[in-house]
């Protein structure tokens, strides 16, 4: 079975208080190298994925989307400022996704059809954000948890695709069943720090029990020497910095004995034909 792989393009300055945005004095960037090794291990396994790209990012580096565009990768929007929803009025929100739709269309001179939400910060039951995304053209949303927050003792959500009221298509990422819990074991913290056999078998859990599995990682997890920013407390400091030494040995197994493609690849029903934004 062909999962999906999910790459959230922002650097290790954007994380913490959800804060550092357009206003915010620009640190020294990784996200060029970071990135640029993902791509070059995808390329060598033949693997695509998904890149949700924060506006942000995508300005100050037009050309890593323009490369990931090229290389067959599909882009999609992270918003541009990377803050939680709950901190926008609606029409913040609304000029924000609008905002990084048009700055990545013209970039790549294809629709952009799906958005996810820094933090995955849209809840399931709170409406007005998938209303949004139906009113700025997005065609799938992949920012809903199944769980309320670990260690999901009952989900709140479907575990595969489905629609919000808004007719805006859903894609979670992958929440496994593990013993009395629902937790995130094949994405994030959890690839960078498990052994690979057992996200293996958590994969191939979810490919029976619902369907395609959707793992979701950042550039910054690959990157052993990058900093942290300032505002994260010392404990999230040292959770983020495991595993990372191992992230691109480990990745680069699990492509090689599975298959990975993007959301529009695997799952069609919930994009339209690729065109250009004027057509």
């Amino acid at each position: 079975m062909t999962n999906v792989l999910t790459i959230d393009v922002e650097d290790w300055y954007h994380d913490g208080d959800g804060l550092a945005d357009s206003a915010t004095p620009k640190p020294r960037a990784r996200v060029e190298h970071n990135l640029a090794r993902l791509l070059d291990l995808l390329d060598g396994r033949h693997a695509r994925a998904t890149l949700f790209f924060l506006g942000a990012v995508a300005e100050r580096f037009p050309a890593l989307v323009r490369d990931a565009f090229a290389r067959g990768h599909e882009i999609a929007s992270h918003g541009y400022d990377h803050r939680p929803v709950g901190a926008w009025l609606r029409r913040e929100f609304r000029s924000d996704v609008a905002r990084s739709l048009a700055l990545l269309e013209d970039l790549t001179g294809a629709r952009v059809e799906g958005y996810r939400a820094p933090y995955f910060s849209i809840k399931s039951g709170v409406h007005w954000p998938g209303d949004v995304l139906a009113e700025v053209g997005v065609r799938y949303d992949s920012s809903v948890l199944p769980i309320d927050r670990a260690p999901g003792l009952e989900l709140v959500s479907p575990r595969g695709p489905y629609r919000l009221a808004s007719g805006v298509w859903e894609v979670p990422v992958t929440i496994n069943r593990f013993a009395f819990w629902n937790l995130p074991l094949v994405s994030g913290f959890a690839l960078r720090t498990l052994p690979l056999p057992f996200i293996e078998r958590r994969l191939a859990e979810f490919n029976d029990e619902v369907g395609p599995a959707v793992v979701h990682l950042h550039p910054w997890e690959i990157d052993a020497e990058g900093p942290e920013a300032p505002s994260v407390s010392r404990p999230i400091r040292a959770l983020k910095r495991l595993g990372r030494n191992g992230l691109v040995r480990k990745l680069d197994r699990l492509l090689a004995a599975h298959a990975f493609a993007s959301i529009a690849e695997v799952f069609p029903v919930v994009v339209r034909r690729q065109e250009s934004p004027s057509a």
